[in-house]
């Protein structure tokens, strides 16, 4: 009989929770929401992105982001700029978004740090290892997101 096992789904939901709940608390301790933050991540990772790239990027409606980067620009943590073909606006996040960015990350880093805190360094080193490759993998295999 083959050794019996939890499907990924059961094994990785009850973490999939707490990791949300750490992005959620982590932003919010900044007064922002977990999409405002992974928006700032996008276009400090590939300044002048427009909201079409970045959204496509998070797999998030391009209609909903819309209302983040009206409150991310209010902010003064990124601004919009007119594109090279002036059709859609580029992304920049500004310094004030940097360091806001930066801060939400830590305290995410700190949390995550304390969920992993059961795990040896080795193993620890392992999953941060491992997460990535897994992931990019499931990206790959998933079709792309529909239009909205």
């Amino acid at each position: 009989m083959p050794e019996a096992r939890l499907d990924l789904l059961a094994s990785v939901l009850p973490l999939a929770k707490a990791l949300r709940r750490i992005e959620d608390e982590a932003a919010a301790g900044h007064d922002l929401t977990m999409w405002q933050y992974a928006v700032l991540q996008v276009v400090a990772a590939g300044p002048g992105r427009n909201q079409a790239e970045v959204a496509a990027r998070l797999d998030y409606s391009r209609n909903r982001i819309v209302a983040d980067l009206d409150a991310l620009e209010e902010r003064g943590l990124l601004v919009r700029r007119a594109g090279a073909d002036r059709r859609a606006n580029e992304l920049v996040i500004t310094d004030d978004g940097t360091a806001t960015m930066g801060a939400v990350q830590a305290a995410i880093h700190r949390a995550e740090d304390a969920l992993l805190a059961p795990l040896s360094s080795q193993d620890r080193k392992a999953l941060h290892r491992l997460l990535p490759k897994l992931a990019a993998s499931a990206r790959s295999s998933r079709p792309p997101p529909k239009a909205d």
